[in-house]
């Protein structure tokens, strides 16, 4: 019997009222088309991974593909009342749940899931290619220049390793490159990338402090909401951006191990941006970050206090991130945002 028609046998068995468990969704799911790798599990829910194609708007994307299940689901798994409902832990979007089931389903990008994210495709395609060079060479000369003239470099490079698990005492790196004399930590940014941390417990008691006051002045309104299972979160009328202080910025980009150590690389690795002179490498990025003059405006570190319903801090419904300038008031400064200084004194509105 093939698997499909083993998923048809067990959907129709046991779809009964309060029968429902993970092993019929996910029949349900592979006799639908969405199988083995296309589904992730986390617990009780299960994400049915997407490629979404190029230039198709992202949130619009998933959505549709969540009405397309739902509609599978309900087709297949009837008496337990497929429905689409808002709850935490099942994206943005909110997902799918079932009568007298904990059982879930949602929808997530496939490139932005673990080690499939842009940003980690990004680090392990220069890891792979310096590697293999190294092998090549024994050893390299690597030199990452902008288009300002501005270099990061190592001689005599043997050996490169990925840093990017290794973030107490808030290291940065996502590469160190070593040699026999030292090593130069790297942390890679995508061109396209507008976010420096995470902040929720970095910075969510000031944020939550900042947000009071906001409130307290009737600068913004806070909403309270309760989602499909009865989780209550809150939701702002405006983002809200801080300015950080100077020390909290150095922080955020910098980290404990890249200043005075290595440095910042922003750029989308393509075969274009590397030269080869024998075993001389020239890597060429939009921007080359070693010293707070070198942040480029674009770059500059706020604090964004956004919605978003999956978390909770500083209040649940909430989240803080640190994001470059461009991300927090837009690429032209009009973005309609809350903008205060680090004390929450209003600065635009």
């Amino acid at each position: 019997m093939r698997y499909t028609e083993f998923a048809s046998t067990l959907v129709e068995n046991i779809d009964q009222p309060g029968n429902l468990d993970k092993p019929t969704v996910v029949a349900a799911l592979a006799k639908a088309g969405y199988t083995g790798e296309k589904v992730k599990e986390s617990g009780n829910k299960l994400f049915v991974l997407v490629d979404i194609p190029e230039g198709e708007n992202k949130n619009a994307y998933r959505a549709s593909i969540l009405d397309s299940i739902l509609g599978d689901l309900q087709k297949l798994l009837p008496k337990s009342g497929p429905r689409k409902v808002k709850a935490q832990g099942l994206g943005s979007l909110g997902g799918i749940m079932f009568n007298n089931s904990p059982i879930a389903v949602g929808v997530k990008d496939a490139k932005v899931q673990g080690g499939g994210s842009s940003g980690k495709a990004n680090e392990e395609n220069l890891r792979s290619l310096i590697q293999i060079l190294i092998m090549e060479y024994g050893s390299i000369n690597l030199t990452f220049v902008d288009k300002a003239g501005k270099k990061l470099g190592i001689k005599n490079c043997t050996d490169v390793v990925d840093a990017s698990m290794a973030v107490q005492d808030r290291q940065k790196a996502d590469l160190v490159f070593k040699s026999s004399s030292g090593q130069l930590p790297i942390s890679l940014k995508q061109v396209s990338a507008d976010q420096w941390e995470s902040a929720d417990s970095l910075f969510g008691a000031k944020a939550k402090q900042i947000l009071e006051k906001l409130i307290k002045d009737k600068v913004i309104q806070l909403q309270k909401l309760v989602d499909d299972n009865g989780r209550k979160y809150f939701k702002l009328s405006k983002e809200i951006v801080i300015e950080p202080t100077q020390e909290e910025t150095m922080n955020a980009i910098f980290g404990s191990d890249l200043l005075g150590k290595g440095g910042v690389v922003v750029q989308t690795f393509a075969e274009h941006n590397f030269t080869y002179n024998e075993n001389n490498i020239i890597v060429s990025c939009d921007y080359v970050i070693k010293t707070k003059e070198d942040i480029p405006t674009s770059h500059l570190m706020v604090w964004l206090i956004r919605n978003n319903e999956e978390r909770n801090n500083p209040l649940p419904g909430l989240r803080t991130l640190g994001v470059t300038l461009t991300r927090g008031i837009g690429t032209k400064g009009n973005k309609d945002v809350v903008l205060v200084d680090k004390d929450g004194n209003v600065l635009k509105s």
